[in-house]
């Protein structure tokens, strides 16, 4: 087994195409936690998840970039392992941060892929195919411009949007898609925006006949979660209640929803990805590959990921150029047709750094200097 040689830390920020907004904040540029490890002249390369604010989750890139600095690089070197499993279980002590461990173990993902000349997804268990493509659209300052954007998304092919929804800014806007693009599949994702008090008024929901409602209740209320699901025919999607195979175990024996959205850094890891996708695949619970705003390298590991089997939704994997104007790796990931995405047959994510973008930070972490 090869060793690991050096382990470097960067934060890359890039600028939006478009301004995008969530039910926290608007963005015009996104800044990524990106992690190389180098081994046996090669390197794998990936992206922690972890957004600038402690929103969507109690992580940030601040946080993602000192525990990785200070506790999940050096475990891994004086471990010796360059195994992604092996890695998980060298920093078992380190309470939660998943989405930290899931950039660097994501990193031996790759670096094991190219070692072995193989492609991320065969690595992974899937295999090089299309897949189908999805897009999200945040929240606008207008229906006018929410319907415009939609009507974008829907005109290239996309097979389904996703939308932002939250108190005050849902049954409008989705009275509003429905009688605009009659027909077409609409995800309405609420990252957790309502409560217990909200129960009834969502019950009535299914009147917009939506592909499924994702994550309406906070990640402890997932009791609540599975009382709606009882009293809808429209599926939940759970997104921030499922960390782990664990969590994704427990919300289908309370019925708490019907559809999952896995993203590899949420639940620590590509190695907790596939753990979650062969269950959902056994129980027969649908799923796809969620984004939130990728740059290019963490678009091509999710790409990897959606070839697996049990991907049975259209996932957000689309088109870095509709995002980003410079997502910072090349290839750029593209279409191969309207609505579907394929990865290279080259070794590993198949995409490599370049340094047209803005790096704001950068670390090297080697055996010789561990803190």
């Amino acid at each position: 087994m090869v060793t690991i040689d050096r382990v470097v830390l960067r934060l890359v920020r890039c600028t939006l195409t478009r301004p995008f907004e969530n039910r926290w904040q608007r963005y015009h540029t996104w800044t990524k936690l990106v992690v190389e490890v180098d081994a046996g002249g090669v390197s794998g390369f990936a992206e922690c998840a972890a957004m600038e604010t402690p929103f969507y989750n109690y992580e940030t890139i601040e946080t993602a970039w000192y525990v990785s600095e200070r506790y999940l690089v050096p475990a891994l070197l004086r471990a010796g392992t360059t195994d992604p499993e092996q890695a998980q279980r060298a920093w078992a002590d380190v309470n939660g941060h998943e989405e930290a461990k899931g950039g660097v173990e994501a990193a031996l993902w790759d670096l094991r892929a190219r070692l072995a000349g193989r492609p991320l997804c065969v690595e992974l268990g899937g295999e090089v195919r299309r897949v189908p493509v999805g897009a999200t659209a945040g929240i606008e300052p207008t229906i006018d411009e929410l319907l415009a954007n939609i009507g974008r998304i829907r005109d290239s092919g996309f097979q389904r949007v996703r939308i932002k929804i939250r108190p005050g800014w849902d049954v409008e806007p989705l009275r509003a898609i429905q009688a605009a693009f009659p027909g077409f599949p609409v995800v309405a994702d609420a990252n957790a925006a309502y409560d217990e008090e909200h129960l009834d008024a969502l019950s009535g929901i299914d009147q917009f006949e939506l592909m499924a409602l994702e994550q309406p209740f906070a990640r402890h209320l997932l009791e609540t979660s599975a009382a709606l699901q009882s009293r809808l025919v429209t599926p939940i999607c759970l997104d921030e209640q499922v960390h782990s195979l664990r969590e994704m175990v427990q919300a289908h024996r309370l019925k708490a929803g019907r559809q999952a959205n896995i993203k590899i850094g949420r639940v620590g890891g590509l190695t907790e990805a596939v753990r979650i996708h062969d269950f959902c695949r056994a129980e027969g619970i649908d799923l796809f590959v969620g984004g939130k705003w990728e740059q290019g390298l963490d678009r091509w590991c999710a790409l990897a990921l959606a070839t697996l089997p049990g991907m049975t939704l259209p996932s957000d994997v689309g088109p870095s150029r509709n995002y980003y104007l410079d997502d910072g790796v090349e290839p750029k990931l593209d279409v191969v047709e309207p609505g579907w995405a394929e990865p290279t047959d080259r070794p590993g994510l198949g995409a490599d750094l370049t340094d047209t973008v803005e790096v704001t930070r950068i670390q090297e972490i080697t055996k010789g200097v561990l803190v």
